[in-house]
């Protein structure tokens, strides 16, 4: 007991020093006074305007991933389930490609169109998610049963790679923004901020308050869903809320950074290991943790090769493969 409540604490504290350090690290280093409003011009110009609104949305970004991998793992009673199973991630990617490649798509960025406030790439790229979602939803659970959770799975890694498949065809037939389109497959917060924040700040509110309703019943799902029927839970409408909540949260996610992997599943299996599994402390745990790995893991990115950059996707997959592999080759705990 003492222990979780050592951890409750500890998890936010990490969580602000990640942020702290986010603001102060990069290829222009910003001294702690200047975090605290205490620095000069130059170092106001740096925090305002650029490091600020990138730590927000790594933040925002953080928090989606982490509790979505928290809520499907729950939901498909599944540890090795996470977000990216869906095929959302690449379903956005392929949005991502069409809009910059095709010239009409890109025309919506003429005065007073929606490229006005958003690119047509972050665009298509969240409809791209939106869509693979309500794909995989609808083929995975056309024809009901039990199988539901095991075919989301299967559809999910079925579509994921036919996204893949079309949008690496759609590149070899043209070399226009090759770099842009390969830095977003590879999960990167480079040159994002107010704009991407404002385009994902309310399905990012809507998603989180879903994933924080779903927390209660989802713990009475543990014992099974004839358990949980006979205590009073829809488990359809349920199944509907989780994957509406998981999908507008990925697909935000998508939105803000790219393709950024192994988030959703490496978060709630450390929460778990600290504060146990019951989904009222796991999703939102889950979230802060989230965003810590994710900021820590930019910060890494935007210094280790300054004045250059990696993606931030980069880092999060070598962290998340051994893991994942350990999950594997583990078994059940």
């Amino acid at each position: 007991m003492k222990r979780d409540i050592i951890w409750k604490i500890l998890s936010p504290i990490l969580l602000i020093i990640s942020v702290i350090l986010a603001l102060m690290l990069g290829a222009e280093k910003v001294s702690l006074a200047a975090v605290f409003g205490q620095g000069d011009k130059f170092d106001n110009i740096i925090l305002w305007q650029l490091r600020l609104p990138r730590v927000l949305l790594v933040f925002l970004t953080g928090l989606l991933l982490g509790g979505s991998g928290a809520v499907f793992q729950l939901f498909f009673r599944n540890p090795l389930a996470e977000p990216g199973i869906m095929g959302i991630s690449s379903g956005a990617t392929l949005g991502a490609v069409i809009a910059s490649i095709v010239p009409g798509v890109m025309a919506l960025t003429g005065k007073g169109g929606v490229g006005a406030y958003i690119s047509p790439v972050n665009l298509c790229a969240f409809a791209g998610a939106l869509v693979a979602g309500l794909l995989v939803t609808s083929l995975a659970f056309s024809r009901g049963g039990k199988s539901s959770s095991v075919m989301l799975l299967l559809c999910g890694t079925a579509l994921g790679t036919l996204y893949s498949s079309i949008s690496s065809m759609l590149l070899l037939t043209c070399n226009k923004e090759l770099h842009s389109i390969y830095t977003w497959i590879l999960g990167s917060f480079n040159g994002r901020g107010w704009n991407e924040i404002l385009f994902i700040l309310l399905p990012s509110a809507v998603s989180i308050i879903l994933m924080c309703l779903v927390a209660r019943p989802l713990d009475l799902l543990t014992g099974g869903e004839k358990s949980a029927a006979a205590l009073g839970v829809e488990v359809n409408k349920l199944r509907v809320l989780v994957l509406l909540c998981g999908a507008l949260a990925v697909s935000a996610a998508v939105c803000a950074g790219g393709t950024i992997g192994f988030v959703g599943l490496i978060a709630p299996h450390i929460v778990r290991k600290f504060l146990g599994p019951r989904a009222r402390t796991l999703v939102p745990f889950s979230m802060i943790f989230g965003a810590t790995l994710l900021l820590l893991s930019d910060t890494f990115a935007r210094v280790v090769i300054a004045p250059g950059e990696l993606p931030a996707g980069i880092i999060t997959s070598i962290l998340g493969v051994p893991f994942f592999l350990t999950l594997c080759l583990g078994g059940k705990k």
